[in-house]
């Protein structure tokens, strides 16, 4: 009995570690996170047949319990961009998410050949709002027609839309900030990769002869075996090279993530719905093999974590991410900022607002904001901070850090350019060096800085203040002088908070 309770006890404090483990283990901030969808494989068959993808599973870690959503290929797609099939026919959707009529094959508009855009949100509009780099990289892309809504198998391509999930959102038929020029041809990711320019975020969409959709090229029959031959090899050559890049090596925080969108064609009957999943990077806890039940919109979840996203579409919302991948050793606080954004052109003083989320357990112990490597700023232990910083005028790198208790940090890079910062002045009468009597008839205009309006005026005569004026662009006053050469300052304030000046010397005989 005694040894009884001792092997209870023993089970119980193992079950506490463990619970504390994962309470504290957290998905890190990546700066490079891919994606791979394969098709409608299960579980068994990829253990089976894919010994490249297994083998990279076995070193850092793979999924035994993650299912997919839904038979039929283009929802599973979608579960995995914005957590939801949109399509009320085919589940149950999930909060904040509509039915856009959609199926295995296409989003259509009822009775057409429309199709019926989804503007739910999604990964790619997040990415948009918070200046993530992405592209989508498509297999036979080109060849098919190069266009989001270029069909399934066009110009006689294994090119399939059905499989590239993000040309059925509105954001990018609608080219929202450029995102139809994001998705681009396979050919370009060798390019991208040599010149060390991969966007942050990828999807890598293979055609349906290298994701187990379809046979080997040259082949019009064949077996599982040699579909899932043909899906091995084409990883190992396209994701291998990424893998082996410093992000992806000890060191670094890279992320990738490969899955299928089905156990079976069309259907996940007989085959359970689950499906082989592997989470590969460095920071991946090695050998980890994961039992806990995931589907496609906790992948979703994960993804958006390691981006630093904190608004999560559709089912991702109340989704756990996939943390008992990563170690507690790798925790740190999530720092978001929210203004500005990256790419985007400011004036000085830059305002600059962020939020950071502490690791579970702790709490913000303090900030810093660095310009290009040098601190401007420091803060203390609140969740959030919008202070303004003068920047000088030009292109600046913007790091945003925060520390939390747990002696760690974490931290948002951003890109901006700061416009010049002051307003400018004309004076239009007199003219510099003039002779002129008194009283001076004195005309100035003002140009703002960038985006800002004119706030006041002051005129100094000989460093001493002699006029004021309101939110004009303009002024035109006669000014008292004595005889003799005086300096005459003009300066107008602009909404920025700053000044510019224009001087003069006029002579009163």
């Amino acid at each position: 009995m005694t040894l009884h309770n001792a092997g209870r006890s023993v089970l119980a404090a193992a079950a506490l570690v463990c619970f504390v483990a994962a309470a504290f283990a957290q998905v890190p901030t990546s700066k490079h996170v891919i994606l791979v969808i394969n098709e409608n494989t299960s579980y068994n068959n990829v253990m089976a047949n894919m010994p490249w993808l297994t083998g990279e599973g076995n070193t850092h870690g793979y999924a035994t319990n993650y299912q997919s959503d839904n038979g039929g290929s283009l929802m599973d797609y979608l579960w995995l961009a914005s957590g939801s099939c949109h399509s009320k026919a085919n589940c149950t959707l999930p909060s904040g998410t509509h039915d856009f009529n959609c199926n295995g094959n296409d989003c259509y508009y009822p009775g057409t050949a429309k199709t019926d855009p989804i503007t739910d949100n999604n990964i790619f509009r997040e990415m948009n709002n918070h200046g993530i780099s992405w592209k989508v990289y498509a297999q036979s892309y080109a060849a098919a027609g190069g266009t989001p809504t270029t069909p399934d198998n066009h110009n006689g391509t294994a090119y399939y839309r059905r499989h590239n999930g993000a040309t059925w959102y509105s954001d990018i038929l609608n080219n929202t900030n450029g995102s139809a020029n994001r998705i681009v041809d396979l050919s370009q990711l060798a390019t991208d990769l040599g010149k060390g320019a991969l966007p942050r975020f990828m999807i890598i969409v293979p055609d349906g002869n290298h994701d187990a959709h379809d046979c080997p090229v040259g082949m019009s029959s064949c077996t599982t075996g040699q579909k899932l031959a043909a899906v091995d090899a084409f990883l190992s050559s396209t994701l291998g090279p990424i893998l082996a890049t410093p992000d992806f090596q000890a060191g670094g925080d890279g992320l990738a993530i490969v899955t299928f969108d089905e156990c079976g064609g069309g259907t996940n009957a007989g085959c359970g719905a689950a499906v082989y999943t592997a989470l590969i990077g460095p920071k991946v806890t090695p050998h980890t093999v994961s039992g806990t039940s995931y589907k496609h919109e906790n992948a979703l979840r994960t993804m958006l974590d390691s981006l630093g996203i904190r608004s999560y579409p559709g089912a991702s919302a109340t989704a756990s991410d996939m943390s008992d991948f990563f170690s507690a050793g790798g925790i740190k606080p999530h720092v978001i900022v929210s203004d500005p954004v990256s790419g985007s052109t400011m004036i000085s003083p830059v305002p600059i607002q962020a939020t950071a989320d502490p690791s579970l357990g702790h709490s913000i112990s303090g900030w810093w904001i660095y310009v290009d490597n040098a601190g401007v700023y420091s803060g203390g232990a609140v969740p959030t901070i919008n202070p303004k910083v003068a920047i000088s005028t030009g292109t600046h790198k913007l790091v945003v850090r925060a520390w939390d208790s747990s002696g760690n940090f974490g931290d948002q890079t951003l890109n901006i350019s700061v416009n010049a910062t002051k307003p400018s002045v004309t004076i239009s009468a007199p003219s510099n060096n003039a002779t002129v009597g008194s009283p001076v008839n004195l005309q100035a205009s003002a140009t703002p800085s960038s985006g800002q309006t004119i706030t006041g005026w002051w005129v100094y005569v000989d460093s001493k203040a002699t006029y004021s004026g309101g939110a004009n662009k303009s002024i035109n006053t006669n000014l008292k002088m004595s005889a003799g050469t005086h300096k005459v300052l003009v300066r107008v304030w602009d909404s920025s908070g700053n000044y510019g000046n224009r001087t003069i010397t006029v002579k009163v005989p």
